[in-house]
């Protein structure tokens, strides 16, 4: 039961926190079936999950919602996995970040998600929509990250950060994207 609201929680549901409006944070079911077809339908992802659709639509007010809800999770977990960790070890602005390149490779490659939303097999408008905004404020994190590294002498005050940011981002959706495209994905080193 959600302390919060006091709805009883359904095998499979995560929680949102009280904060949060105490609505469903994710269902296996509907990650797994993003994750396979590209997709969401609420019919099969409410018997998976022994909900009903209308519960779905209830808690997350809308099919879009629930879309956005799983893609945004998979966003949350990549930023903490990979960008917001401060135990990174290295000397210096270059080890820092093969550190989480290697990291962000990791992530891509176990989670269940990862191959779908590197690849572009996201056929939902609202996980589009949502990849987009993410991806796009991954953009601009790298520039800020570029920006401290130049303040710290370790990167030439020439490099536009903002377009280099945009340009490393990319190129690593695109480097993903490859890899996890092929049959079986190249190995991850």
């Amino acid at each position: 039961m959600d302390p919060a609201d006091g709805r009883t929680a359904v095998a499979g549901e995560r929680l949102l926190d009280p904060g949060k409006g105490g609505e469903i944070r994710r269902l296996d079911a509907a990650i797994d079936h993003l994750a396979t077809h590209g997709i969401i339908e609420v019919a099969v992802i409410g018997e998976t999950a022994n909900v009903a659709p209308s519960v779905l639509y209830r808690y997350f007010d809308g099919r879009d919602g629930l879309v956005a809800a799983v893609v945004e999770e998979f966003y949350d977990e990549y930023e903490q996995q990979v960008f917001a960790r401060r135990d990174v070890p290295g000397a210096g602005w270059a080890a820092r970040e093969a550190g989480r390149l290697q990291r962000e490779i990791e992530f891509f490659y176990s989670h269940r998600l990862g191959r779908t939303i590197a690849c572009g097999l996201l056929r939902e408008p609202a996980a589009v929509q949502v990849d987009a905004l993410r991806t796009r404020a991954q953009g601009e994190a790298a520039a800020r990250n570029i920006r401290a590294g130049q303040r710290a002498g370790e990167l030439a005050p020439a490099v536009d950060a903002g377009l280099t940011g945009a340009a490393i981002i990319g190129s690593v959706r695109s480097m993903l994207a490859d890899a996890l495209s092929r049959t079986p994905p190249a190995d991850q080193q």
